[in-house]
C-alpha cells in the first residue's frame, strides 16, 4: 500500500449503486463474518452462508437472508426494497476488495479525504486536457523513444498554451464585452 493516511487508492469509489433501491440499510451497514461466510444485518439477523457467483464475468459472493426473518422486521420494505416478503439479497466482492471498497466509501465523504483528493484534481485536469484537447492518447509515431518524445512535446505545448493566458501580477487582461443576448436585445428594443 502507499504512504499517507489513505493508502494507495486516491480516486473516489462510486457510491453503492443499489443504495437508492434499498433506502434503509446499505451494504456498509451489514457486518461480514468472513470465516463463517455470513453477514449480520443491523437488526441482528444472520444470513445464510454465502455462495460464490459471477457478476459481470467476475467472481462475486451472493448472500441471502431468510425470508421469515426479513418478513418479521418492522423496517422490511425500507431494508429489502420489496413488498412481497422476500429476504434481502446482497452481492459482495471477495474479502480484500470488499473491505477496501467499504472503507474508502466511508472515508471519501470526510473533509480530510476531500482535501487529500483535491491535491490530485489539478493533475486530473491536466491529464484530461492533454488527452482530449491535444491528442496525447493517439501516438503518431512507432517505438517507445519516439512516443516518449511526442509525450514530452505535447506536455511542453500544453504548458506554453497555459502560460500564454497568464498575465503579470497586478495586471488584468483586456476583455471584450460579451455580446448582448437575444433577450437583452429585445428588452432594449422595447424600452427605446
Amino acid at each position: 500500500m502507499g504512504d499517507g493516511p489513505f493508502g494507495a487508492l486516491t480516486g473516489p469509489v462510486r457510491p453503492d449503486p443499489r443504495a437508492r433501491d434499498h433506502p434503509g440499510f446499505t451494504k456498509a451497514d451489514f457486518t461480514p463474518d468472513w470465516d463463517a461466510r455470513t453477514l449480520t444485518c443491523p437488526r441482528g439477523v444472520t444470513s445464510r452462508p454465502r455462495k460464490p457467483t459471477l457478476g459481470d464475468g467476475h467472481e462475486r459472493l451472493s448472500v441471502m437472508f431468510p425470508s421469515a426473518a426479513c418478513r418479521a422486521g418492522e423496517d422490511r420494505v425500507e431494508c429489502t426494497g420489496n413488498a412481497d416478503g422476500r429476504g434481502r439479497h446482497i452481492i459482495l466482492l471477495p474479502e480484500p476488495p470488499q473491505e477496501i471498497r467499504t472503507r474508502v466509501r466511508r472515508e471519501q465523504d470526510t473533509r480530510e479525504r476531500q482535501e487529500h483528493y483535491a491535491i490530485r484534481a489539478g493533475c486530473e485536469a491536466t491529464v484530461s486536457e492533454t488527452g482530449h484537447a491535444h491528442g496525447l492518447r493517439h501516438c503518431r509515431c512507432h517505438g517507445n523513444a519516439k512516443t516518449h518524445v511526442q509525450h514530452i512535446l505535447t506536455a511542453a505545448g500544453t504548458n506554453i498554451i497555459r502560460l500564454s493566458g497568464c498575465h503579470p501580477p497586478g495586471t488584468t487582461p483586456p476583455r471584450q464585452p460579451r455580446p448582448a443576448t437575444r433577450f437583452r436585445q429585445l428588452c432594449q428594443a422595447l424600452t427605446t
